[in-house]
């Protein structure tokens, strides 16, 4: 057990360190590189969608609300969430679609999904079926933090037949420790000034190191 949490810590500090890196990298590229043409692409495309207002925002969360249900990774729509509408929106935008993308797999598996064939499925997954063999609003919070594709987690609370207020209110807390970060991050790619670039990912980075710190505090504590 206690060489798992180490494992957790180190991967976590490699996510960390790794997201750091390639978020600097493509800030210093947009502005150092001849992908600058794209800063400006970028602002003529979020001038486009001020116009449109609201539409263009119902338009991104029913797109990733669907891309989200057939296992299309959340946090690159985040980044792309906080690209378009900057860091407020972006995240507003981005937790809805997550939220009720994962709620969307966890009721097409609840309906549909064959319980043999998710089983098999899940086969390999028997930490993460451990952790929810009791789904509460924590060990949702807590499975949503482990590095596993997020479709997984879905499907397998379809099957545990998870109460669905449990799903949504412990999968809307689990998604902010990472879409915070991430938004932020990802508004940082469309603005022009490098010094509110290299500011908005520095709080990024920092956002992240926090949640992880404390993430890793709550499974410690739900395991003793």
């Amino acid at each position: 057990m206690q060489s798992e949490e180490h494992a957790d810590s180190r991967r976590e500090s490699r996510r960390l360190l790794a997201t750091a890196l390639v978020v600097a990298g493509l800030v210093l590229a947009l502005q150092f590189t001849p992908l600058k043409r794209w800063l400006y692409e970028v602002q003529l495309l979020k001038t486009w969608i001020a116009h449109y207002g609201w539409k263009a925002q119902v338009l991104f969360v029913l797109g990733s609300i669907g891309a989200i249900a057939v296992g299309v990774p959340r946090l690159m729509l985040c980044g792309l969430g906080g690209v378009l509408f900057g860091f407020t929106e972006g995240l507003i935008t981005s937790q809805l679609s997550g939220v009720l993308g994962a709620y969307g797999a966890f009721l097409l598996t609840r309906r549909w999904a064959p319980k043999q064939w998710v089983e098999k499925k899940l086969a390999g997954s028997e930490r993460l079926r451990s952790l929810l063999a009791h789904p509460s609003v924590g060990t949702i919070f807590v499975a949503r933090q482990l590095p596993v594709p997020g479709i997984i987690p879905n499907v397998l609370l379809g099957v545990l037949g998870t109460r669905h207020r449990t799903f949504l209110v412990g999968t809307f807390l689990g998604y902010l420790p990472s879409n915070i970060p991430i938004a932020l991050a990802g508004s940082s790619m469309g603005k022009e000034s490098l010094q509110r670039a290299i500011l908005q990912v520095s709080m990024s980075m920092l956002a992240l190191a926090v949640f992880s710190v404390l993430i890793f505090g709550i499974r410690r504590r739900l395991k003793a």
